[in-house]
């Protein structure tokens, strides 16, 4: 019988097995042997002398105590000795009890019989010795009878002792006999056993040694060759090395080697294969060897698998440049006709179509109009308009679904080329909806039939198409109404000037009366003196007194005329005030209509560029990235049409503070340098005024900001140049000047572009795009400021723009009719030693820093701090709020923008570039409008004057918190090949805490305990999540508190990433937008979540740590799209949002349902937020509920008249994701969950 390999394996470790068995049975055997020998000795001999050693000892204090009762008289020592007698006896007793019940550690204490017939014979003499000893204890006298008495008894009690002494004694040298006994046998006993084992051990190497032998013989026959060649065989094939020459014995067809010679070519021939798929030949596939060939087989699916794979990434690749053809086409300002021809030109392009045609959708005529063609022919009767349901178009319009005919009747319209005339065969018909709602129709024709990638393609363009014919649209809408409003406007003051030339004609008249009443009494006066001559003139004067009274009625009907016609002045300027007001109105309106949409355009694509989940990626990013910008570009351009209309209306108000040149060109340097930069363009300043004028800041920040824009956008090559002079000899002696190199202005357009909407190329085919609003806005801001703007401009030399100002920088004189701007107020006298708490500062107090000039406010503020346990210091200028801040380093500051030295800007700046500054948190609090720009730059709130004191007090808790949320921060960054500690360090900064990286396989407690760390990053690398989620649950079992965040290369499956998000709701992808997800993170968990909120983020917690976990929002609009908009911001952050569509059913919902924040709109049906904000402040269950009102109305008397009706904050549309999200949070934080 041919043994196999495994069965002489199997035999050797048999034997060696067996053999180990016999030789541990016997070892176990003696081991046993040896122990009870030993262990008798510790259990029984060595409790039982123990006990015995007791008994002597106690015996002997009772003689000794004994033999002291007959030498001493002294009754107080007699009672001490009796005492310690006493307790000897009781030891005596105990000693003999414990040795006769178990008491050798819980066993018995008797080795053998004789051991207990030891005790049984002291036991008697012991009660003997008691019963001796207890009537000399009786005997208390002290006279000479009972001392002899005491001395006779003493001397017939000493036999006994000297007999229990020499028992006990006895008794101990028995014990340690025996233990002595044991020991030695337990020795011995070792001996044998020690000798028996090397014995057997012997013989088993021996056995094992020679069965080896014949097993490595059998295997090395079956091997072909030495196990060191296979292994270097093996281990060069799994190295990829397929060279070897392998050497087989003559005959061996059957060996490992021969069988390893077969797998290298079968592996190069696989390797061949492979070669040709990665240079992209996929036209074979691999031969396999048998059915069982997985290798082979699992090649040959990759094969079709990426042959389906390079299918679908050319079609997709296709679908993509066709949408971004679509978006470069059109985008820009186009008219609606524009459009329509450059979007079915590039899709009649694209898809190879015949010809196309555009329809727009006129809804009041119920009408589609052709507006654009692609290779089109006119036809009579056919194709210029169809009604609803007429015709293919008709029908695709009414029903919104696309129709593809196949066309064979010849009295189609052909397709028309220099040298073909061919009737198309298919006709694609396709609506164009916008939010479901009909814009337009495009119809495509060919000779071949579209295949589903260009059919797909077809259909998902309509709506990119419908979009930009909206805004197209919209953008022609705006246009129309302005036209339309200064039209009307122009009217009144035609209007209002006839009557004032009315009113001077009726003036001269009155006075031409005046004049002849003043001749006819001189007249009377020559009558009177000249009597004779008035007898001979009667007749004369009859008729003169006729003329004066047929004057005096003219003068009295002119009189009823000239009031008339006050009157009628009177109404029209009651008109021309209506109209503004109308004007003012629609604008507001306007505002409302057109930010209401946008609200839904920003935020969501904010929501996507943002992309917190990584899901979106690649040309789908730049898409939302396109949908963003342009929606800001129309934000903005409705900014600039309000701003225009507040100058006309004279409602734009004048802020007048010292402005320092050094600090605006710094501004202006830092803003426009990098972009000139990026044009290849150089940007000079120059600034030969060094000093500071008064002026309106912001104002004047926006004229330049405008004038530097256009500079650059219309300059191609050279530089522009920024100078600040002064020129004391002119009315206007403040100069500052734009001068570029760019393309110039003609002379008949200089005048023309300071008009609203008007461009110096206002052609469809001009180069460079604009509103054209910014130089009108320009102009009337710094005719507002008491100057003008001068320009000196040559065709294709440049353009030089001079602001003109005044010294003291006096605002323009308000129009008539026109509301007066606000006078800014002269800067205040510094007041020095306000009564602040500066002198009573100790350490550990909370400080507040006021920077403000109203002297009253700060006292105001210094008694409710005092009250609410703070101290406060006061600094009514900016240079001293600086200095105070560096000498005491407060917890927070308060500062007002409006300073008399600096703008309040300015100061936040100088903070927050200031290294020892600028861990100091600022909250701005001013009467000026919220400004988005001073949060980006550091502040961490904006409070509006005037402020209640609840509100302040808030302001101030936001500030001390801020501050106790910062410092000692540590962050473990757990690396797994992905993201490195440094990377980190270098993202967040300095200031953005200790990092301490670490491997996966970490000591968590250790670590833990001694670099204690509130957020690890537990980056995931190429590995499997389950590696990340054994580290994340060893991080949470060594600190329950601590935040997590998952870093990983590619984005995890779906169940994958439901596990990870057990631990964390942050799992960031990395992607471009990577590493600024991480510090948003990183700065969300370590300032604004608190650490115990991560220690529920457990599995089994099922919580976690968004910023609005567990908040209940109610938003009330009427408008479907915001409510679908603002819920899916804050679903996002762990919100639970509940809506209402009017007032009316808010206040039916609130009592039912508790919530932590209202989300107001303002204009609804039925009941609008005005009177919603009164009913909730009018309820006492309800007034405590925050409520932050979302208006789109753009007029500056809103926000006041919000806060006056109860809302405690104000949002304007369309409203910022990062903004909504952190107002959120605000008025929840106080709210208990």
């Amino acid at each position: 019988m041919k043994l196999t390999v495994g069965k002489n394996m199997a035999l050797l470790v048999a034997t060696a097995l067996l053999g180990l068995a016999m030789l541990t049975a016997l070892e176990q055997y003696l081991l046993e042997k040896v122990y009870d020998g030993a262990n008798f000795g510790n259990i029984n001999a060595v409790p039982s002398l123990k006990v015995l050693g007791e008994l002597r000892r106690a015996f002997l204090e009772v003689n000794i105590q004994v033999g002291r009762l007959d030498y001493d008289e002294d009754r107080a020592l007699r009672l001490k000795i009796e005492q310690r007698l006493q307790t000897a006896r009781e030891q005596v007793s105990d000693a003999i009890r414990s040795y006769e019940t178990n008491g050798c550690d819980g066993g018995s204490c008797f080795a053998d019989a004789t051991d207990k017939d030891w005790l049984e014979r002291e036991k008697p003499v012991w009660q003997k010795f008691q019963s001796v000893l207890e009537p000399i204890l009786a005997i208390r006298g002290n006279d000479a009878q009972s001392v002899a008495n005491v001395h006779q008894m003493l001397l017939a009690l000493d036999p006994l002792s000297i007999q229990l002494q020499k028992m006990i004694d006895g008794h101990i040298d028995y014990n340690m006999v025996i233990a002595r006994k044991f020991s030695d046998e337990a020795a011995q006993t070792k001996r044998g056993a020690i000798q028996l084992t090397l014995v057997i051990s012997a013989a088993m190497l021996l056995a094992i040694g020679l069965l080896g032998w014949l097993t490595s013989r059998s295997i090395l026959s079956r091997l072909g060759g030495e196990p060191t060649e296979a292994a270097d065989i093996a281990s060069r094939l799994a190295e990829g090395d397929l060279s070897m020459d392998i050497r087989l014995r003559e005959g061996d067809g059957n060996s490992l080697m021969a069988r390893l010679q077969e797998l290298v070519d079968a592996l190069d021939r696989l390797a061949s294969r492979a070669y040709a798929i990665g240079q992209g030949d996929l036209s074979q596939e691999v031969q396999l060897a048998s059915n069982q060939d997985k290798l082979g087989i699992a090649i040959n699916e990759m094969i079709r698998m990426l042959r389906g794979a390079r299918s679908e990434d050319e079609r997709r690749n296709w679908l993509k440049d066709g949408y971004g053809q679509i978006s470069a086409a059109l985008t820009g300002d186009l008219t609606t006709e524009q459009l329509a021809d450059s979007a079915i030109g590039m899709i009649g392009r694209y898809l190879d179509a015949g010809r196309g045609v555009f329809y727009l959708y006129q809804e009041s005529e119920q009408v589609l109009l052709l507006i654009g063609s692609y290779m089109y022919t006119e036809r009579n009767h056919i194709g210029a308009s169809f009604q609803l349901g007429e015709g293919a178009v008709g029908q695709v319009a009414r029903e919104r679904k696309p129709i593809i005919l196949e066309v064979s009747n010849e009295d189609v319209a052909p397709i028309v080329t220099g040298t073909l005339l061919e009737t198309p065969r298919f006709t694609y018909t396709y609506p164009l909806l916008h939010e479901k709602e009909l814009v337009g129709v495009i119809e495509l024709s060919s000779f071949e039939r579209f295949d589903d990638k260009k059919q797909e393609f077809l259909a998902n363009v309509g709506g990119m198409l419908a979009s930009f014919l909206f805004v197209a649209e919209q953008r022609a809408h705006i246009r129309k109404l302005l036209a339309a409003s200064e039209a009307s406007e122009k009217e009144m003051r035609q209007q209002s000037e006839q009557l004032r030339e009315s009113n001077a004609r009726m003036e001269e008249q009155q006075q031409l009366l005046q004049q002849q009443a003043e001749e006819m009494q001189q007249t009377n006066a020559q009558m009177e003196e000249a009597q004779q001559l008035l007898r001979q003139q009667t007749e004369e004067l009859q008729q003169t007194n006729a003329q004066m009274e047929e004057s005096q009625q003219q003068l009295e009907q002119q009189n009823l005329e000239l009031d008339e016609a006050r009157r009628q002045q009177e109404a029209k300027a009651r008109q021309l005030d209506q109209a503004s007001q109308y004007k003012s109105e629609f604008l507001a309106n306007m505002s409302h209509e057109l930010r209401t949409p946008l609200n839904s355009i920003i935020l969501l694509s904010k929501m996507m560029v943002s992309d917190e989940d990584g899901k979106v990626e690649g040309e789908a990013l730049k898409w939302a990235q396109v949908i963003h910008r342009s929606g800001e570009d129309l934000l903005r351009l409705i900014n600039d049409v309000l701003d225009l209309s507040k100058v006309e209306a004279g409602r734009m108000d004048v802020h007048l503070s010292p402005v320092s040149s050094r600090d605006l060109c710094s501004e202006l340097q830092g803003m426009f340098e990098h972009v000139a930069r990026d044009k290849g363009l150089s940007f000079t300043v120059e600034d030969e005024l060094r000093r500071h004028f008064v002026s309106d800041p912001d104002k004047l920040s926006q004229i330049l900001r405008n004038l530097l824009t256009n500079a650059i956008k219309f300059t191609r090559q050279g530089g522009v140049t920024f100078r600040l002079s002064h020129h004391p000899d002119q009315p206007l002696p403040i100069r500052l000047s734009v001068r570029d190199t760019g393309i110039g202005i003609p002379e008949e357009k200089r005048n023309v572009i300071f008009e609203a909407f008007q461009q110096a190329d206002g052609s469809t085919s001009r180069e460079f795009g604009g509103t054209g609003l910014g130089l009108t806005i320009s102009l009337r801001f710094a005719q507002m400021l008491g100057g003008t703007i001068e320009l000196l401009s040559a065709p294709g030399e440049g353009s030089e723009f001079i602001v003109l100002l005044p010294e003291a920088g006096a605002a323009a004189e308000p129009q008539p009719g026109h509301a007066a701007s606000h006078p800014a107020a002269a800067p205040r006298p510094r007041l020095d030693a306000p009564g602040d708490d500066r002198g009573a500062v100790s350490p550990g107090d909370r400080i507040i820093l006021l920077i403000d000039d109203d002297p009253v406010f700060g006292q105001m503020l210094v008694g409710m701090n005092r009250r609410l346990g703070y101290k406060t210091l006061l600094a009514q200028n900016g240079a001293d709020g600086l200095a105070l801040a560096g000498q005491y380093r407060p917890h927070g500051i308060l500062l007002d923008l409006g300073l008399p030295d600096m703008d309040g800007a300015q100061v936040l700046h100088e903070i927050k570039t200031r290294p020892a500054l600028s861990s100091l948190p600022v909250y701005i609090v001013s009467a000026r409008d919220r400004d988005e720009a001073l949060l980006q730059q550091g502040a961490i709130g904006f409070l509006s004057k005037p402020a209640a004191d609840h509100l302040l007090a808030a302001a101030e808790a936001t500030l001390i918190s801020a501050v106790g949320s910062k410092g000692g921060e540590r962050i473990l960054v757990v690396e797994n090949g992905g993201i490195r500690g440094d990377e980190v360090q270098s993202l967040l900064g300095r200031d953005g805490g200790a990092i301490v990286a670490a491997a996966p396989d970490a000591d968590w407690p250790a670590l833990l305990r001694q670099k204690p760390c509130q957020l690890a990053i537990i980056d995931l690398g190429a590995g499997p999540a389950a590696d990340a989620l054994v580290t994340a649950a060893a991080l949470r079992e060594a600190d329950a508190a601590i935040s997590l965040v998952f870093y990983a290369d590619s984005h995890p499956g779906d169940e994958e990433e439901a596990a990870l998000r057990a631990y964390s709701d942050c799992v960031i992808v990395k992607a471009p937008q990577a590493g600024q997800r991480l510090m948003e993170n990183v700065e969300r968990f370590l300032q604004d979540v608190p650490r115990q909120h991560a220690a529920r983020k457990t599995p089994a917690a099922g919580g976690d740590s968004k910023l609005l976990s567990g908040r209940r929002i109610l938003v009330v609009d009427d408008d479907p799209r915001n409510l679908f908009v603002i819920t899916a911001a804050l679903e996002r952050h762990g919100a639970k949002l509940f809506s209402a569509v009017n007032g009316r059913r808010a206040l039916e919902f609130l009592p039912q349902q508790p919530v932590d924040l209202v989300l107001m709109d303002i204009m609804m049906p039925e009941m609008d937020g005005y009177q919603a904000i009164a009913a909730i402040r009018a309820d006492p269950a309800l007034a405590a509920i925050p409520v932050v009102a979302i208006t789109a109305k753009a007029l500056p008397a809103e926000r006041e008249k919000i806060l006056a009706t109860g809302a405690d904050d104000y949002l304007s549309k369309p409203v910022d994701y990062d903004v909504l999200v952190a107002k959120a949070a605000q008025w929840c934080a106080g709210r208990k969950t």
